[in-house]
């Protein structure tokens, strides 16, 4: 680099305070985090506002792009938890929204969204209210340890187990295997680290995501197993977040004067090295992300899997 070095990005650094993965911490941690602003994120993201790696089903048509590629992700995940109407859904970690409102409106889905920023509770409640889904989706401000009832019929968290905290994963994953009745299907997309750091490096938890943890995919398949669950799939999709994240720095750098005035140029910067870092990690192999489908173990389990895996990739209008 030419010049001098810029100044370290103090004022973006996260601060939490007490034991990691209380209540009130994991709070601060992912306010810091998705609290940035909607604005923000709006900005980034395409129309559904996923946040989470997208599912890259024709790469190499023009005409398709991050959006579809969401979309399709969307879908995988609805048919791989055999969503139909009036199933009850339990989305732990739901950002903002896409997957809870997917679920709703394409597959009618019975919805409970927990989430704790406050940013992203308010986003969802606006959203169902636009798209007249009140009758369908439940949105709360909410700790997955404060989670009410139970006998869900399906149950997901989109790359939120990597909040959880390693000491507290058994104990999450045990969470879910409750939630659910028995037949009932779990799905978790969680991102997995190779090697010996324990979470998303010093950079993302000092500036992104702090208290962030992360195991290899082998770990977090033994601990659902040893909360009581089968594991029926394991589908990995560390390919598709590098494209996915190349999209994002392309929308960061294509607007970037647009990044800088809405929240300055620190922010902006951060998020550069981040998202840069990020797909290097990907396309190296140092971190992975991958689909995990389980089941509470119940009468039906062999009656309600697909025929073949293949019928999760079949569009529905032609099944």
């Amino acid at each position: 680099a030419i010049g001098p070095r810029p100044p370290d990005p103090g004022a973006r650094q996260a601060r939490l305070r007490g034991r990691p993965h209380t209540t009130d911490r994991d709070r601060a941690a992912i306010s810091h985090h998705y609290d940035l602003s909607n604005d923000w994120y709006a900005l980034l993201l395409d129309e559904s506002m996923a946040y989470s790696c997208a599912y890259w089903t024709r790469p190499e048509d023009p005409h398709y792009g991050l959006a579809e590629a969401q979309h399709d992700k969307l879908e995988l995940i609805c048919r791989k938890l055999a969503l139909a109407p009036g199933t009850r859904l339990l989305d732990v970690g739901c950002g903002w929204g896409s997957l809870s409102l997917h679920a709703a409106q394409h597959f009618g889905a019975r919805v409970t969204a927990v989430t704790l920023s406050r940013e992203q509770r308010d986003f969802v409640a606006a959203r169902v209210r636009e798209r007249g889904l009140d009758d369908l989706v439940r949105v709360h401000l909410r700790h997955y340890r404060d989670i009410t009832g139970a006998d869900y019929d399906a149950v997901c968290a989109i790359e939120m187990g990597e909040h959880v905290g390693a000491a507290q994963y058994p104990a999450f994953a045990g969470r879910l295997h409750s939630l659910l009745r028995p037949g009932g299907r779990l799905l978790v997309q969680q991102m997995s680290r190779t090697g010996t750091a324990p979470g998303g490096g010093a950079f993302i938890e000092s500036y992104i995501a702090p208290d962030m943890h992360m195991r290899p995919l082998g770990d977090t398949v033994s601990l659902l197993e040893n909360a009581g669950l089968d594991v029926w799939a394991v589908e990995s999709l560390r390919e598709h977040y590098v494209r996915t994240i190349a999209a994002w720095y392309a929308t960061l750098e294509g607007r970037w004067a647009d990044f800088v005035a809405l929240a300055g140029l620190e922010t902006a910067r951060v998020w550069r090295l981040y998202l840069a870092g990020g797909g290097l990690a990907f396309a190296e192999r140092r971190m992975g992300v991958d689909q995990i489908l389980a089941v509470r173990p119940g009468t039906d389990d062999v009656a309600s899997m697909p025929a073949t895996l293949h019928d999760w990739y079949r569009p529905r209008e032609t099944r």
